[in-house]
């Protein structure tokens, strides 16, 4: 039988087929709703708004806590909306879109997000480019906001929340070790996750940045990763 009671689990490019699609792996679905059935708690935590990570666990049969915006929330049927950072980061997110139009895009979500904004790195551009120019004029001009990037888009995230401290809140009002949770993530952004659990997990594909924070490195890429070691907690063999 496992140790691992919980496991933290990132969206794109972890439950997904790849980091350049937005289709989930059924198969992986079905392994994960295995281990909720079988009392691990599956919890997602990610970046995406919070009303599309709790109508991703709601309808993929998930059973642990949901976290959004990179931490900022957290969301449990038990608990109701958690609200972990102080203040929202949408004055600069206005200001970067403008200022850096050239560069970026918004994205639909930002309409449904409360303290976390997101913008698209537009085609033809090199996201770290364009993430590191982003990261220099908000650090220059802004206190209290943290700039991070994904792979996927460029986060403004108020400072003092991120998603370990997501993690590490769920994990001590649930009553659960660090030793029994299991972290699962392929970005570099991920990595804060890794700083509360006790199995450090990036899948093949992964940043080299969170691989080098983590104790365990699949061999297979996003989702088929995620297989694997999800069905190593089913065999107990974790």
């Amino acid at each position: 039988m496992s140790r691992i009671r919980i496991v933290f689990i990132d969206v794109d490019g972890t439950i997904t087929e790849g980091r350049d699609t937005y289709l989930l792996d059924l198969e992986l679905v079905s392994v994960l709703r295995m281990l909720a059935s079988q009392g691990v708690y599956v919890s997602i935590v990610s970046s995406n708004a919070l009303p599309v990570v709790i109508g991703l666990a709601r309808y993929l049969g998930f059973n642990g806590p949901v976290t959004g915006e990179s931490g900022s929330v957290v969301y449990y049927d038990k608990w109701g909306l958690v609200e972990l950072a102080g203040s929202p980061t949408k004055h600069v997110y206005v200001d970067v879109l403008e200022r850096f139009k050239d560069y970026v895009e918004d994205t639909w979500q930002n309409r449904f997000r409360i303290y976390e904004y997101a913008l698209k790195v537009r085609k033809g551009f090199d996201g770290w480019m364009v993430y590191r120019m982003v990261a220099d004029y908000v650090e220059s001009n802004y206190e209290g906001v943290n700039v991070g990037y994904s792979g996927y888009a460029i986060h403004l995230m108020p400072k003092g929340v991120d998603k370990g401290v997501a993690v590490k809140y769920v994990l001590e009002r649930m009553g659960i070790s660090p030793d029994e949770a299991a972290g699962v993530g392929d970005s570099v952004m991920d990595a804060e996750i890794m700083k509360h659990v006790g199995y450090r997990v990036a899948v093949g594909n992964a940043d080299e940045g969170l691989k080098k924070v983590c104790n365990i490195v699949l061999d297979k890429p996003s989702s088929k990763g995620v297989l694997e070691f999800a069905r190593m907690i089913l065999q107990g063999a974790v």
